[in-house]
């Protein structure tokens, strides 16, 4: 076996092990923060686990520096044309959210801050820009098969919202599907993770601050708002970007 293809197996193992983390760290870390009182501190710190995880087993994998991993994530790419893309998208979709829904009873700025910006902020550099972008550039996959081992676990993550197994089964196929497409945005914009993170997080505050649903499972008004935002954003994209899809180059040590 040539060392390329040993490394993209390692790589591909690493990832692998930090994606299995992801979904053991709540259950793992959570009974020893039992004792923390402040909002949101225990789930912080789990998905800084996370983060911490994953960047630390694909550094030792590759053999990469920082600065080669901080643009594998796609966070050193411009956030300009994003943002005006997701302004585009979802500037409509709160202002039909506001018209339509009331505003949900519980909302708070804390719940804002950390579910609806912080928390997708780094689910996307764990399982799109870490884990799609090391499996594209290091080990070399096909990006729509890097996609789906990181979508599919970010579905499970997800599974404890559900009330009862049905429940469960629905948001793991949703967020799963969601994982997809926020997969596909990476890589479509040239692994550039602004546009899966802005949707991501304009999606999550549209939720905490309209009662839209508790679960991503929604009702006829969430579900209706989700499939006009999706669509517009991968319209949008098709008309924004072109089609190459190739990787930038990872080559600092």
């Amino acid at each position: 076996m040539s060392w390329r293809n040993k490394n993209a197996l390692l790589v591909a193992g690493a990832v692998g092990l930090g994606l299995l983390w992801t979904t053991f760290s709540g259950p793992v870390l959570r009974p020893h923060l039992t004792g923390i009182q402040t909002p949101y501190l225990a789930s912080l710190l789990v998905n800084l686990s996370d983060l911490v995880v994953m960047t630390a087993l694909i550094l030792l994998a590759a053999r990469k520096g920082p600065v080669a991993l901080w643009k594998l994530a796609g966070l050193s790419a411009s956030p300009v044309r994003p943002v005006i893309w997701a302004a585009i998208i979802l500037v409509p979709a709160a202002v039909a959210a506001a018209l339509m829904a009331p505003v949900a009873p519980d909302l708070s700025a804390n719940t804002v801050l950390w579910q609806g910006a912080v928390f997708p902020l780094i689910e996307e550099v764990v399982y799109r820009g870490l884990a799609v972008g090391a499996l594209v550039m290091l080990a070399h996959w096909r990006w729509w098969v890097a996609c789906l081992a990181p979508a599919l676990m970010f579905g499970i993550v997800h599974m404890a919202q559900g009330q009862n197994p049905m429940d469960a089964a629905g948001i793991v196929a949703i967020t799963a599907l969601g994982g997809l497409l926020f997969g596909w945005l990476f890589v479509r914009w040239r692994f550039n993770l602004w546009p899966p993170v802005l949707l991501h997080m304009g999606l999550n505050s549209l939720w905490i601050v309209f009662a839209l649903g508790e679960t991503a499972l929604g009702g006829w008004l969430g579900n209706g708002l989700r499939l006009a935002v999706v669509v517009a954003a991968i319209v949008l994209t098709w008309k924004m970007m072109p089609k190459k899809m190739a990787p930038p180059r990872i080559a600092e040590a």
